[in-house]
């Protein structure tokens, strides 16, 4: 069968793709993805497709070989605390506090380097660095100190070092390398004087520095479809090259030599947001732009995207696992096929970032098995300010350096433009979400709909009729209920409980170790008013949350001490609501620490008896058999619908109290692969044996119980596509 160029090219660039993310295992079902090009293009070159994907195999294999058997191996086996000399490869991330257990662990720095030597001996190999240490090395700096390896899931790289020893500077970055970190810092400092999540944008926006931008901006960005404007991507490098070229029309009348000028300015642009794979990704898809432009044939289109996808895949085969690298494909690919069809009926603004939305649908839904109902209509809005902060932000960074004042000003100027998006991130964040129900299922039925769509465009009603029975499907099995009581968020290692008392009102017990996981739960409950607020001790693992359940929300009671007795009841939109503290009886009483995590801390956790609207159901935090015994003798104990296991399920469970309020369900809610063995099987096994139904956040998601008596589990799926 006879091919054009441009089939032949994409093939082969798409072949190559699918042999790398096999990740170099041959048997993987990957590989069977050629099948079907091999029936389409017929034999002759199906088997030469057929090699190429072998050859994508064999490249990253070859990687993964390389990198697991290194000279870092020795220093794994035996932990031994090595001295290494490295180059600093990326700018140091601060990384976000990390609970573990009940106590809260400092937030660490890391950043990518290549190994000169350990202990004096010449090798060169791409590890990560973490320390508790605040640094900003510069990319480039040569560093000395002590560490000790470990292995890491990170595919490209040999190992994870930690610091043990003060870093000592060899010798700094070269003279470029300094002056773009001099740019980024005094620019950042302009942006640091202005205040709120628009002004955090704008460095990210302009120069892919994200440090200013807070976790709960970044999740609003990633709910509403937007996270891919929080760093520098192809549609910056689009942005900067169309002003370039609009720019110098006037100076260099031919095209070519100011798509040549532009190219070299574009180089100058990656020295200073850091070559990074993503960056470097962003800018070889801007050159098949740039090359389909200056060739001025749309037949050129699809080998350049070929031609570009084949680069990148053998320069570094890890790109083909990494989810950035199909977003970044499928955005290029959508401006360069469907925006032209999209500009002959409406302004190209708004046709570009439609086309890239859309191309990029089915990756973002096999990534995460969501899709945000406002992503498109976001992107359309927000891309009227997208321009002007790329454009202005990038001038004002330049100059920032040398007239400091003049670029405060032109960022003010542009200050509305990042609020705009903000704002938009804002609103879209409360939307829900659509979930499929599988993630690779959801991925087929996206592409079904834009293969119609692009196959003859009288079928879009067919497409329109397809997407509703996806609706109808989510509005059918959505999660939560129409009729849901109590529901265990899915918070990982701690607690998360949610009380409804209708019309968009809860009671929060405990709010678990992340704010962002906390304020994505009560979202999807459609929470907005808090009326009582319980931390039922003080563990990060139970209010380390705290910030992401009160953000946006209205708050009435927070209680952080209660005593035994104390009892409220009142009307609430959904029913009559009954609580009764059952512990402590003593809140300054102290108790001994128990093995593995417990503390005396774990005895004073507040134990609340809950009737809501008929739903009884026991909490009790943490606590652990010496007040689970003070609870029973309260004689305040009857038997309830549902109990929240003690401790996450630990082996620490006083028997007598569990027969006394004989329960028919039991939530633990306990993070997955936790080191601490919770839940206990002894726990497992007296619950089994009191037939009482168990249901796990670990392996359940989060946890819902509604006014029947049934309960419903729904897998928690959280995703950085950045």
């Amino acid at each position: 069968m006879n091919l054009d160029v441009d089939v032949k090219l994409i093939s082969i660039g798409v072949a190559l793709w699918i042999g790398a993310a096999s990740k170099g295992l041959l048997h993987s079902y990957w590989i069977l993805a050629i099948v079907p090009i091999l029936f389409f293009i017929g034999k002759k070159f199906g088997k030469f497709l057929l090699i190429v994907t072998l050859v994508g195999s064999f490249n990253i294999g070859i990687h993964q070989v390389a990198l697991a058997h290194n000279a870092l191996r020795p220093f794994m086996e035996s932990r031994d605390v090595g001295n290494f000399i490295v180059e600093v490869t990326t700018d140091p991330k601060l990384g976000i506090a990390k609970v573990v257990g009940s106590t809260l662990r400092p937030a660490s720095t890391s950043f990518k380097a290549t190994v000169i030597r350990i202990n004096g001996g010449k090798v060169r190999l791409p590890i990560r660095v973490t320390t508790h240490s605040r640094v900003g090395f510069i990319p480039g700096t040569v560093l000395k100190f002590d560490g000790v390896v470990y292995p890491t899931q990170e595919k490209a790289v040999a190992g994870l070092v930690v610091e043990r020893g003060p870093f000592e500077v060899i010798h700094d970055a070269d003279f470029f390398g300094r002056f773009a970190a001099r740019i980024r810092s005094s620019y950042r400092f302009q942006v640091n004087r202005l205040s709120g999540d628009g002004a955090s944008l704008m460095p990210g926006l302009v120069l892919g520095d994200t440090s200013l931008e807070s976790a709960g901006f970044i999740s609003q960005m990633r709910r509403s479809g937007l996270t891919h404007l929080t760093a520098v991507s192809g549609e910056n490098f689009a942005i900067i090259s169309a002003f370039l070229l609009w720019l110098m029309q006037w100076l260099v009348p031919k095209l070519r030599t100011r798509i040549i000028l532009t190219s070299f300015a574009l180089i100058g642009f990656i020295y200073l947001v850091r070559p990074t794979p993503s960056v470097l990704r962003a800018s070889v898809m801007t050159a098949v732009l740039l090359f389909a432009r200056a060739r001025g044939e749309r037949s050129q289109v699809l080998p350049s995207l070929g031609l570009a996808i084949t680069l990148l895949i053998l320069l570094d085969p890890f790109q083909a696992i990494d989810p950035g690298f199909a977003l970044s494909v499928g955005a290029t690919a959508g401006i360069l096929l469907l925006s032209p069809k999209l500009r002959e009926v409406m302004p190209e603004v708004v046709a570009i970032p439609i086309s890239a939305t859309v191309f990029c649908t089915p990756v973002i839904i096999a990534i995460s098995g969501q899709f945000s109902l406002v992503s498109v209509p976001s992107n359309v809005l927000a891309s009227i300010a997208i321009a002007p902060i790329t454009v202005a932000g990038l001038i004002a960074a330049l100059i920032s350096p040398f007239f400091p004042q003049l670029s405060f000003l032109i960022t003010a100027a542009v200050l509305p433009f990042s609020q705009w998006i903000a704002f938009i991130a804002h609103h879209a964040s409360n939307f829900p979400l659509i979930t499929f129900p599988k993630s690779f299922l959801g991925a087929f039925i996206a592409l079904g709909i834009l293969g119609l769509i692009f196959k003859k465009l009288w079928k879009i009603g067919i497409s329109l009729l397809a997407l509703l029975v996806v609706l109808f499907i989510h509005q059918t099995t959505s999660w939560p209920g129409a009729n849901w009581r109590i529901v265990n968020c899915d918070v990982g290692q701690g607690d998360g409980e949610v009380i409804n008392l209708g019309d968009h009102q809860a009671i929060v017990i405990d709010t678990g170790p992340d704010p962002i996981i906390m304020d994505s739960c009560l979202k999807s409950l459609r929470i907005s008013s808090i009326p009582l607020l319980v931390l039922t001790h003080n563990h990060a693992d139970h209010n380390g949350g705290l910030a992401g359940a009160i953000r946006g929300r209205k708050v009435g009671q927070i209680w952080r001490t209660a005593v035994q007795g104390e009892h409220i009841s009142f009307d609430a939109p959904i029913g009559k609501v009954d609580i009764r503290v059952l512990w402590p009886k003593d809140p300054n009483a102290t108790f001994d620490a128990t093995p593995g995590d417990g503390s005396s801390i774990n005895n004073t956790s507040i134990s609340l008896l809950i009737d809501i609207a008929g739903v009884t159901f026991f909490t009790a935090g943490d606590v652990e058999p010496p007040a689970q015994e003070g609870i029973l003798e309260s004689g305040l104990i009857h038997h309830v619908d549902i109990m929240k296991v003690s401790h996450h399920g630990s082996a620490y469970q006083d028997l007598p109290l569990l027969d006394a309020l004989h329960p028919k369900v039991a939530f633990i809610s306990v993070g997955q692969g936790n080191s601490y063995g919770h839940p206990s099987l002894l726990t497992l096994t007296a619950l089994r044996d009191r037939g009482v139904e168990i249901y796990r956040t670990d392996l359940d998601g989060a946890l819902e119980f509604d006014a029947d008596r049934s309960v419903h589990t729904h897998k928690r799926a959280m995703v950085s596509l950045g």
